[in-house]
């Protein structure tokens, strides 16, 4: 019989034994009176004298990997508690640490509980709600513990390690002139001198068979910058969890920031959300944990159109740089901005997602053009694609995927 219940009896016989003073009636009464009375004051006191501990053993997890979280319940009182429930309330999906514990006068219990992270962002693990009853159920006390604990799950990766960005021969188009700075000792190709080129790299071979002065064009620097532009404008993301073009996106855009990392290259993230992330270049594992963690809590909901963002933070890529710019946008006006980029010597690739295979409407078809026409080399990402198959190579032969 709940507590409810009980109040309802008691003052019904209450009532009878003020009615009618009978001697039994009376007994009853009080017993059940001080019954009420002793089984609300046990369970207030079942949830009094409690202390919990949560402790995070990794604040900082990747998806796929096991976030390990110990619960520690104390009873520093002198009663004991039967049938103690813990009820927690952490965003972390599938992270589920409730318990039903019974504690003796000065006893502890401790728990483990592991959880694969499937989904990245940031969660909070925490509060809890403590809640204790009498002995024989008739009251319930709760008691909220607002011990939280942030955890950052980071996008997962893949090994892009077949990824070519885009070189020098690649530019095409009108020929830039290799810089004086950040250029390698070895000859990419041989083009057609223009006014200023230095005289020292003539190629006189060359020059004698065309007829005309021609002049070396070098590869550059493998250390010049690198800079991820991720597209996150919300009406041109489609689909759900981690069959979308936002977790695509996010997924390329850190395996694609890890590998160049890992290569000791300077990497930049451009992120136009609604909060826009914009991550200096700079190289290290420290600034891998910064894209981690960029990329770890952005979502597609911005406003700001693709062709906008390279407007205003192109010139963030240096002469000799590469721009790499991640999007499922159908509309063709980015594409001149990212030819003006190469124009200014910034070696340019796209990573298009297709959006039709994803729950959009239209084919990607008359995009895969434009930048074909612009020479810019492109990767197309469709659903279900394996990446690393995908994005290999050089880009001037589009992925189809499986």
């Amino acid at each position: 019989m709940s507590g409810a219940k009980l109040l309802i009896v008691a003052a019904f016989v209450v009532g009878l034994a003020l009615s009618n003073q009978i001697r039994p009636l009376n007994i009853l009464a009080y017993s059940l009176v001080a019954a009420l009375v002793l089984a609300r004051l046990w369970s207030w006191a079942s949830v009094c004298g409690l202390t919990m501990r949560r402790h995070l053993r990794q604040p900082r997890v990747q998806v796929g990997q096991t976030v390990e979280e110990r619960l520690t319940v104390h009873n520093d009182g002198l009663l004991p508690r039967l049938w103690l429930q813990v009820h927690d309330h952490s965003t972390l999906p599938g992270h589920a640490p409730g318990r039903v514990v019974d504690l003796a006068p000065g006893g502890s219990r401790t728990w483990l509980v592991r959880t694969v992270c499937q989904r990245r962002g940031e969660y909070f693990l925490g509060p809890t709600t403590l809640i204790g009853a009498d002995p024989v159920g008739f009251f319930t006390a709760r008691r909220r513990v607002a011990d939280v604990q942030r955890l950052l799950v980071y996008p997962a990766t893949v090994d892009l390690a077949g990824f070519a960005p885009p070189s020098a021969s690649q530019l095409g188009g009108t020929h830039r002139r290799s810089g004086l700075s950040q250029t390698t000792p070895h000859a990419a190709e041989v083009r057609e001198y223009h006014p200023g080129d230095p005289l020292n790299r003539i190629h006189w071979p060359t020059t004698a068979r065309a007829s005309r002065l021609m002049v070396k064009e070098f590869d550059q620097d493998p250390t010049a910058d690198v800079w991820v532009y991720l597209d996150l404008e919300r009406k041109h993301h489609y689909g759900e969890g981690d069959d979308s073009t936002e977790e695509y996106g996010v997924t390329i855009a850190a395996s694609l920031a890890r590998l160049f990392l890992d290569q000791n290259r300077s990497v930049g993230l451009v992120a136009s959300g609604a909060r826009p992330g914009v991550l200096p270049a700079d190289r290290g594992d420290r600034q891998l944990l910064k894209v981690l963690e960029e990329l770890a809590v952005v979502r597609a909901d911005g406003d700001t159109p693709l062709a906008e963002i390279i407007a205003a933070e192109g010139y963030r890529c240096g002469r000799n740089a590469v721009a790499l710019v991640i999007t499922p946008a159908l509309a063709e006006d980015w594409v001149s901005g990212l030819q003006q980029l190469r124009f200014e010597g910034v070696r340019s690739a796209a990573i298009v997602l297709e959006a039709s295979t994803f729950g959009g409407g239209q084919s990607s078809l008359l995009l895969i053009g434009a930048l074909a026409a612009a020479g810019l080399p492109t990767y197309l990402v469709k659903r279900g694609d394996h990446l690393p198959e995908v994005l290999r190579g050089d880009g001037r032969h589009i992925g189809t995927g499986g």
